[in-house]
């Protein structure tokens, strides 16, 4: 798999399957999921309640990834990714696995680009580093040979963070 890294808005970022941050009760309440609530309408948020609801629970657990529509983005479809527990912690490991659903999930919905923002790193206690560390051995799983992603950062501090994250983690593989 290809990692691009990009500073700008996630939302409008080119891809075809946009990797969305969500927490476990799958409400757009900040960060991402505010911005596409913002920019869509409640009707994704909906979406995810009425799933929610038809399988009978309030909250799904952390590592959960939840496909929706895109309302009028320009994604096939949002991959709504679970990389947080109920008390927002997170860790590499859970960002790693959450990251291998929903790519997974990508694949099985016919995505070659996807585009993604810094899993737990807003409102979960991660750091731009972590995420590095957590997505860098992904670019060399077999499963996701032919994929291109985009990680989307908000500076270009951030961008080089990142950076350097995923080429120490890739030199130590």
């Amino acid at each position: 798999m290809q990692i691009h890294i990009q500073v700008g808005d996630v939302l409008e970022a080119a891809a075809d399957v946009l990797i969305s941050t969500a927490n476990p009760w799958l409400n757009l309440s900040g960060g991402v999921n505010g911005a596409i609530l913002s920019a869509v309408g409640p009707t994704i948020q909906e979406e995810l309640h009425a799933y929610l609801k038809s399988e009978g629970i309030s909250a799904v657990p952390a590592g959960t990834v939840v496909q929706s529509s895109s309302g009028n983005l320009p994604f096939e479809c949002i991959l709504h990714a679970v990389a947080i527990d109920p008390f927002y912690d997170s860790t590499v490991d859970l960002v790693r696995q959450t990251l291998v659903v929903a790519l997974g999930l990508a694949i099985e919905a016919g995505a070659k680009t996807i585009s993604t923002p810094t899993l737990a790193t807003g409102y979960g206690p991660m750091s731009i580093a972590d995420f590095g560390t957590a997505v860098a051995p992904l670019a060399s799983v077999p499963r996701f040979t032919g994929l291109s992603l985009t990680i989307v950062v908000r500076s270009e501090e951030h961008r080089s963070e990142l950076f350097e994250a995923i080429s120490v983690a890739r030199a130590r593989v």
